[in-house]
């Protein structure tokens, strides 16, 4: 497989290039916008089957106009929609703006064709690109996420190396780390909230990281809460606090919550507990929506149940994604042994994450998130 990529001032004229050089035959790999505004497409030719090249460009373009579509909300076409979505936005007029869209939606839909073709042809690189998938969606990876780590992979590797499994893990093993994103949002000074679904763990998340820093880390602190929902949630919080000595307040609503964060003001660090929401309960979000309105210094970290399913664990980052979310932490990692679903959710949410709770002691059973240790939940060697 010959692997190169173009560059023009459009998809259009990226992809003319493609044709002079690999001519009508070529695959297209992926395609991005610059920095620079221009446009690259990464194209290929396959010359591993009978000395033929693989897949003809205009034939397929044509099968693709009739192929069915399937899951349009998937993490992979979700980045060239939006991406799509702003430039289009940039260029006067409409129709412009339509054959750009048009444009981008053709080249999914040949990369759809293009990853069809790698896992179906039955050549060593089929072979081999299907056992790295396994491995990666046995660990909880999305399929869709698994499948264009892969063919990024694949793109970078010269032909002698698309069938050396090795090699092509360790260039993904590469890749997924370079992606990760960490942050420790109390590394400082100020005020951060916890926000997240019901029954996630975020008390207890809130009194571990409290314990932490302040008897290890001999930070001074304060503890709000806004949970009045929940029975007996301010008692417990009340009780982690009494236990390490760090005063706990509880708040009705904004204005009260304004009121303590002003007389704590001294303190190094003020966590923040909030009730447990379900996304769509407009009212509970628009909520959280005021808070982040009327305490803009606030950083508000989302937490989420390192187990919940795929659907569910979308449908929650994009809920609270309409909130100034700064990181994420996940909890419950004691209860299984498959945790690609938090890879999944911070290439959705785009957020790094911070914190991994992996049990019920306070306040042994957490951690910082560090690369090292989420590429082993992803790609445990």
């Amino acid at each position: 497989m010959r692997i190169k990529s173009f560059t023009g001032p459009s998809v259009r004229e990226a992809l003319k290039l493609v044709k002079a050089e690999f001519g009508e035959q070529a695959l297209i790999l992926s395609n991005k916008r610059l920095a620079t505004g221009l446009y690259e497409v990464v194209g290929a030719v396959d010359y591993d089957l009978s000395g033929q090249v693989a897949v003809d460009l205009k034939a397929a373009s044509n099968r693709s106009g009739s192929a069915g579509q399937g899951n349009k909300t998937s993490i992979v076409n979700e980045t060239q929609n939006s991406a799509s979505s702003r430039d289009s936005g940039k260029v006067s007029g409409a129709s412009m703006a339509a054959e750009l869209k048009k444009e981008l939606k053709e080249l999914s839909e040949l990369k759809d064709l293009c990853v069809s073709f790698v896992t179906r042809s039955g050549s060593p690189v089929s072979e081999v690109f299907n056992k790295l998938e396994e491995n990666l969606v046995k660990n909880g990876v999305d399929k869709r996420l698994a499948r264009k780590i892969l063919m990024n992979t694949l793109s970078g590797a010269t032909k002698d190396k698309t069938a050396d499994i090795m090699y092509l893990k360790a260039c993904m093993r590469k890749k997924v780390y370079e992606r990760i994103k960490v942050k420790d949002p109390l590394a400082g000074r100020g005020v951060v909230a916890f926000v997240g679904p019901e029954g996630v763990g975020k008390t207890t998340t809130i009194a571990k990281l409290a314990a932490h820093h302040a008897l290890k880390g001999k930070k001074r602190m304060a503890l709000l809460t806004m949970d009045t929902y929940r029975i007996a949630a301010a008692e417990q919080l009340k009780v982690y606090g009494k236990l390490i000595g760090v005063p706990v307040e509880v708040a009705r609503d904004v204005r009260e919550l304004k009121s303590f964060m002003s007389s704590h003001r001294d303190k190094d660090l003020v966590l923040v507990d909030t009730a447990g929401r379900n996304q769509k309960d407009a009212a509970r979000m628009n909520d959280l929506k005021l808070l982040a309105d009327e305490c803009p210094e606030m950083k508000f970290n989302l937490v989420l149940n390192s187990q919940t399913r795929d659907e569910s664990m979308y449908e929650s980052v994009k809920g609270f994604g309409s909130l100034p979310i700064d990181s994420l932490s996940f909890t419950r990692l004691d209860e299984g042994s498959s945790h690609g679903s938090i890879l999944n959710a911070m290439v959705l949410a785009q957020k790094p994450i911070a914190y991994l709770s992996t049990g019920s002691r306070v306040p042994e059973d957490i951690e910082t998130a560090s690369r090292d240790r989420l590429l082993s939940f992803f790609m445990p060697n």
